[in-house]
């Protein structure tokens, strides 16, 4: 039997992994300049569970607000569309997606370094002054999405490729993937997030999270996602593969920084980590 294409995985699991209908709306608002705050409030207290938490989050010690936020009008006004929608997304996504095999992975610790993925990225811009990369939380949050499609569509073929690494850690999980599958879990979530209809300001970065040097329009967000990847591996490491913390270099170049801020960036990212990973998933236990 042929094995399924990236095309294949997706059309036939699009529904079982579809994201959430606010969700896509709250993106093309968000995207479009003549939407108003109105506009997104509409959106997201149609879903009343994700006011409540949006809610929650923001009267959260992360924020730390002085008076009490009791409107989604409000919490636009405090925290701004573009984060308001990153946590919308960060709480819509792991609601969806809350169900990998539990003898693949622990979903956890899928959720877990995701959210650290997030974190350091958020963390790189602000420490190295990036511009122009709102995206960077929900790239980092979404960034091995593909895993879990893989997990959920071919878990066969998913358990052969997490015994290979059990079995041998100096293995690289991509090549895995490419010799299992033949593709690997970025052009899967890539092709997933295409198909969402999200921009290619999302969809490259997650695309070559580990080979940042093919990007081709969106080189910046693509090196700083891969940069994010490492420093989140070092918070919570997805598998014990050793070849998940390899660096590629040329990344400084485009960030325009040196590798001299990498200690710096981890420590930082480890605290925010700390600080927000009870947020989004309040079941991991933080060291």
């Amino acid at each position: 039997m042929p094995k399924l294409t990236v095309q294949d995985i997706v059309q036939q699991n699009i529904n079982l992994v579809s994201l959430p209908d606010v969700a896509l709306e709250l993106n093309t608002l968000i995207d479009d300049p003549h939407s108003t705050a109105q506009d997104i409030t509409d959106v997201i207290v149609m879903d009343a569970a994700l006011t409540a938490r949006l809610l929650q989050i923001v009267n959260s010690p992360f924020y730390s607000f002085p008076q009490q936020i009791d409107t989604i009008t409000m919490a636009i006004a405090v925290v701004g569309t573009a984060q308001l929608r990153d946590l919308a997304m960060a709480t819509l996504v792991i609601r969806k997606f809350n169900h990998i095999p539990q003898n693949l992975l622990s979903l956890e610790t899928f959720w877990c370094h995701n959210i650290a993925c997030a974190t350091a990225a958020r963390t790189i811009v602000t420490e190295l002054g990036i511009q122009q990369s709102e995206r960077v939380f929900v790239a980092g949050l979404l960034h091995d999405i593909g895993k879990l499609m893989m997990y959920l569509a071919e878990p066969d073929l998913s358990s052969r490729v997490l015994q290979q690494l059990k079995s041998n850690t100096e293995l690289d999980v991509n090549e895995l993937e490419k010799a299992t599958f033949g593709y690997d879990h970025a052009e899967l979530g890539a092709a997933l997030l295409k198909e969402w209809g999200l921009p290619d300001s999302l969809v490259e970065p997650v695309r070559y999270h580990h080979i940042p040097s093919q990007a081709q329009n969106f080189i910046t967000e693509s090196s700083l996602l891969h940069l994010a990847n490492v420093v989140a591996n070092q918070i919570v490491p997805l598998f014990p593969s050793k070849a998940n913390l390899v660096l590629d270099e040329k990344v400084w170049t485009v960030l325009n920084s040196t590798p001299a801020y990498l200690k710096d960036i981890v420590n930082i990212s480890k605290a925010v980590y700390a600080d927000t990973v009870g947020i989004f998933y309040s079941s991991q236990r933080v060291a």
